[in-house]
């Protein structure tokens, strides 16, 4: 909505829609909307006092609001997004959750999500100077995003149209001036990137007379087909809680005490796959693996294969690479063993269940 008003013109309403966005649901929006906003200061589009008129209101709403609604559900004072940036920017600790090079988001993250379109955002810069006004802040973005050592795709997906904007805007161009000796040239480098694979032979849409905004979705399309049935598998410990429950139960107890480790605490599990009692989970973190047989837990979901004083009772497989073949279909998710249910061998009603296996 934000990208809309913007493109629209309504400056005004853009930066609200990207001040309550960052108050409610992401603080990194934050770095969106400093070089948004100055860029519109700089190029006169709208004025400091204006700005502060307009947008003074919506602010203190948004905080208000979501003091008000998450206070009451988490049951204390609370502003969320603010815990968030505290932790990630003033404590700088979100290198805990892993790091990666300064420039992971250009070399690997928007490659793998734009796909095609990355060059071609990158060329629309170029033979469009209007483009440049509305990529930039963006581009700024997620350069200054690039200087927090932890990293993920979604921290910068709200990129992602804008880049696609550009990259709609260099294919239209260069689709429309096809025929002049220069654009051949790029026109020929645009259709490589539409390429089909058929039944073992390359095929170019180009026979087709297809406009390449079109040949774009279609390659989009079956990229992130792909890419969604990766990502069902790519977060198994919310398939081995849910097993968990459904195997796990013992008669002769009153409390089944799960320990959920890092890993697994980030790749699908959350407190909305948690059941009532007698479950009860535990996520604390820097336990020695030779402590966990002291502790009276029940059961551990765990990306450790071997645990002393637990036995491994079950596997959960994700994710693991594409395979290509020469036959149907021509492309294979595979996938392994990512982590595992383990029982406490001191209970004997856990050894009596009949367990899917480890091996």
């Amino acid at each position: 909505m934000a990208y809309a008003y913007w493109l629209r013109g309504n400056f005004y309403k853009a930066l609200n829609c990207l001040i309550f966005a960052t108050i409610v649901f992401r603080c990194d929006m934050l770095l969106l909307l400093c070089p948004l906003a100055l860029e519109l200061l700089l190029t006169k589009s709208i004025s400091l006092c204006k700005a502060i008129k307009y947008c003074i209101g919506p602010t203190v709403l948004s905080i208000g609001f979501t003091i008000m609604v998450d206070s009451i559900m988490w049951k204390k004072i609370l502003w969320p997004e603010f815990e968030v940036f505290w932790f990630n920017s003033v404590l700088n600790r979100s290198s805990e959750w892993g790091t990666h090079s300064f420039h992971w988001y250009f070399t690997s993250a928007l490659p793998r999500s734009l796909l095609a379109a990355y060059p071609l955002f990158l060329l629309g810069v170029l033979i469009d100077r209007r483009v440049l006004v509305f990529v930039l802040p963006v581009f700024s973005f997620i350069l200054l995003y690039s200087k927090l050592p932890h990293k993920e795709l979604r921290f910068i997906i709200s990129s992602v149209p804008m880049l696609n904007l550009s990259a709609a805007v260099a294919a239209n161009r260069i689709f429309n001036n096809r025929k002049k000796t220069l654009w051949k040239f790029l026109n020929l480098i645009m259709l490589g990137l539409f390429f089909i694979r058929l039944d073992g032979h390359f095929i170019c849409c180009h026979k087709y007379v297809l406009h390449p905004n079109i040949l774009f979705f279609l390659c989009s399309l079956g990229c992130t087909l792909v890419f969604f049935l990766a990502s069902y598998d790519n977060y198994p410990s919310g398939n081995a809680l849910k097993d968990l429950h459904q195997m796990g139960h013992l008669n002769n107890t009153d409390e089944l005490w799960v320990h959920i480790d890092t890993f697994s605490a980030m790749n699908g599990i959350s407190r909305f796959c948690e059941n009532d009692s007698p479950w009860r989970y535990s996520k604390e973190e820097g336990i020695p693996l030779e402590e966990f047989f002291r502790r009276n837990f029940t059961y551990l979901v765990s990306e450790q294969l071997d645990v002393d004083g637990f036995k491994c009772l079950q596997h959960a497989s994700g994710f693991s690479r594409v395979r290509l073949q020469s036959s149907l279909p021509p492309i294979i998710l595979v996938k392994e063993p990512k982590l595992y249910i383990h029982g406490n061998t001191k209970i004997k009603d856990i050894m009596q269940i009949n367990w899917a296996g480890c091996s």
